[in-house]
């Protein structure tokens, strides 16, 4: 894209000094950057950026987040620990790192000091504090971080990290940022860039803290005469016209940067003064822009719409797939220097370089021809989803984040609840956005009707967002209140929904009386429906709970069941599950061939699907199959594989159960230290995730280790 003279930076020398002074400081800090629109804080954190990656003694990482109203604090913070850590680890293990801000993260990352001991363990050190678990608390872990990454940086070096909101913060984001700030550990510096109603400003608490700095002591003011006779002066060669006569055109908007700058790109490309708007108001100016853009392309018109419906930076597919443009005609029109001077580039690809143009063309755009653009918007996002799906690669987080807003907008409210709890969920969950999944949850509760179909089905899905997260008392009461509204409504399928997913958590907190009783209403009512699948899903539920309660003929007649209706509807992955789960009776009833049978089954099944999930299961039961068998090296082959599959996927009870069993495998060699130090990490897992009966079961193995040699039984044995 054409770099704009627009850029060019004048004045603002008070700020700048403050700025510096800031960074030399050691004292972990936060900036606040605030004033009206237009007024230059974008500007402003630009030149801050490159005086801290340019400082001649000073050493600067520096990364930049753009967020919008529909972005927590948390979920900012998840993603910068998600850079952070994909950079520290590329670092570690040679791999490649894409996208601006990992970049940045890993120059940062690289210049850390190495203290106490080898610059590979400073590095593995760095890489685990920003390994985030998604079951915890995002604020903590983020600030824990923060933390060791400052015990890291020598006196010399700074992380300078920019939050730039598009419009404003999401409502309530001052208390979580308060509390990083609060205890802000040295060499770490945040900017923030606020308009004067935004919520870091408005919030008394925020504004007490002894870290703050105000940039300005208070708000940007226009640029003085002698600052806008400068930059005329700097700018005057590309428009070609007198400076005394571009400033003189100039002087009636009052120093206003946005406008000053605006109406010189309006100069340089008309290369006429009476196209200038008179009216100093950013509005007219925005028009002004408007206006030039029209008179060049309706491509141009159609990309600049584009932009404007997709609000954030998007990279440039999605603006091709948006406006209809090929890409050859898209890089044709960000070539043309005023049309590029009108955009911007950041981490996310290109935007609007202003919110005030933004606003601008929006008013510009038909509710109907609004409509189109979010409805091709929604195509966009939803073909990067389903791919990700088809090809079990990781979920588009733009896409997911996006498709939402624009659902609304293409397809109504309802159409809003039904895409986020079915299509971007599951990608939220996988991405570990827990935190940004809640709070699309409560927007949603807030806008849909009280005792609605839609109010039972979000609460449900906030639900399974909790179990997902460990929360199982949020998760119990948040499926409760969806069980009330239904049975209210009369709303059966999803009352057996609301039924199946408390015996998942009765089962998961080991109470499984209650699970079956739940599950067992769930059935009934499935039943009574004729919902195959639902029917089905409750057998093996069933199955499960009567396997952990040690009753393997009624486990076996629930799976048997529920297998011969998946068999019966085609369901292959549905197959898969019944037969590895009736794999597991036969090993624990001796009759391995049958179930080395049933996980085979399995394995072929999910192979074929691409279900690496159920793969890592099937290895995990073909290990147990092998070690009855006294193979152990085989087993061991088995769960390392399933390990492997456990670990890419971050599927932590997974892992659990890997653990504890090549634990056993050690333990049966003889290895007590290496079985010791497997079941610890199998305990520590299943207490993040909430499974205390399992944390039980580790502690008792790990502490039977203690008895083999007096008497006590192996671990084996017990299990």
């Amino acid at each position: 894209m054409t770099i704009a003279k627009d850029r060019i930076f004048v004045g603002r020398t008070k700020e700048i000094e403050q700025f510096k002074k800031v960074l030399e400081d050691q004292q972990g800090q936060a900036v606040l950057v605030v004033g009206n629109r237009g007024m230059g804080k974008t500007w402003l954190l630009d030149k801050m950026m490159k005086i801290a990656s340019s400082h001649p003694t000073l050493k600067c990482g520096c990364m930049r987040y753009e967020v919008t109203e529909t972005v927590p604090a948390s979920s900012s913070m998840a993603v910068i620990m998600d850079d952070a850590y994909e950079a520290s680890r590329s670092l570690k293990e040679g791999f490649k790192v894409t996208g601006r801000n990992k970049k940045m993260w890993k120059a940062l990352v690289s210049m850390v000091e190495v203290i106490g001991g080898t610059r590979g363990k400073a590095l593995a050190e760095l890489v685990l504090s920003f390994h985030r678990d998604d079951t915890k608390d995002t604020r903590l872990q983020f600030f824990n971080s923060l933390v060791t990454l400052s015990g890291r940086l020598r006196k010399n070096e700074r992380a300078v990290i920019f939050i730039d909101p598009e419009k404003y913060m999401q409502k309530g984001s001052a208390s979580d940022w308060r509390l990083i700030v609060r205890d802000l550990p040295e060499r770490i510096k945040f900017v923030f860039a606020q308009r004067t109603e935004d919520q870091l400003v408005t919030d008394p608490d925020f504004n007490a803290l002894g870290n703050l700095v105000y940039i300005s002591d208070n708000i940007l003011e226009p640029l003085n005469d002698t600052d806008v006779e400068e930059l005329v002066r700097l700018r005057a060669s590309d428009v070609e016209l007198p400076s005394n006569e571009l400033n003189q055109a100039v002087l009636k908007y009052h120093g206003h940067p946005y406008a000053i700058q605006a109406g010189l790109n309006i100069a340089e490309k008309t290369k006429q003064l009476k196209e200038l708007p008179v009216d100093p108001t950013p509005e007219a100016i925005a028009k002004s822009q408007w206006d030039e853009v029209c008179k060049i392309s309706e491509n141009a018109v159609r990309l600049f719409e584009t932009y404007a419906i997709l609000e954030v930076a998007v990279p440039d597919d999605v603006a091709e797939a948006v406006s209809g443009l090929k890409a050859t005609q898209r890089k044709r029109i960000v070539r043309d220097k005023f049309l590029g001077g009108l955009l911007r580039e950041e981490a996310g690809g290109q935007r609007i370089y202003h919110s005030i143009l933004t606003d601008y063309v929006l008013e510009q755009i038909s509710e109907a021809e609004k409509k189109e653009y979010h409805a091709r918007a929604v195509e966009a996002y939803r073909v990067k989803l389903k791919k990700a799906r088809e090809e079990k690669t990781e979920p588009d987080e733009l896409a997911a984040m996006r498709l939402p807003e624009h659902v609304v907008e293409a397809e109504g409210p309802k159409a809003f609840v039904n895409t986020f709890v079915n299509e971007c969920t599951p990608p939220l969950l996988a991405l570990g956005l827990l935190d940004a999944a809640i709070s699309f949850s409560q927007q949603a509760l807030e806008k849909a009707e009280e005792s609605s179909e839609e109010k039972a089905a979000l609460l449900g899905n906030l639900g399974a967002i909790y179990k997902t997260r460990g929360e199982l008392d949020k998760a119990e009461e948040m499926h409760n209140k969806a069980l009330e509204i239904a049975e209210k409504l009369g709303l059966q399928d999803i009352v057996a929904g609301a039924y199946g997913n408390l015996g998942l958590i009765y089962r998961r907190r080991g109470e499984l009386d209650k699970a079956e009783q739940m599950h067992n209403k769930a059935l009934e009512i499935a039943e009574r429906l004729g919902l195959q699948e639902s029917i089905a899903n409750q057998y093996a539920a069933l199955g499960l709970v009567n396997y952990e309660k040690g009753d393997l003929n009624e486990a076996e007649k629930m799976h048997l069941k529920g297998l011969e209706i998946e068999e019966k509807i085609g369901r292959l992955e549905g197959v898969a599950r019944q037969s590895s789960n009736l794999g597991l009776i036969y090993q624990d009833r001796g009759e391995l061939d049958k179930a080395e049978d049933m996980h085979n089954k399995s394995l072929e099944i999910d192979r074929k699907l691409g279900l690496l999930e159920g793969m890592a299961s099937d290895y995990g039961n073909l290990g147990v199959m092998y070690r009855k068998r006294g193979d152990l090296d085989k087993a061991e082959e088995m769960y390392n594989k399933a390990l492997q599959i456990d670990e890419k996927l971050g599927l932590r009870e997974g892992m659990a159960r890997d653990f504890g069993n090549l634990g056993l495998i050690y333990e049966m060699r003889g290895d007590a230290k290496k079985a010791r130090e497997l079941w610890e990490k199998a305990r520590d897992l299943y207490k993040k995730i909430g499974m205390p009966h399992e944390v039980k079961k580790m502690e008792e193995w790990i502490e039977g280790l203690n008895k083999t040699d007096d008497g006590g039984q192996k671990a084996e044995d017990r299990r």
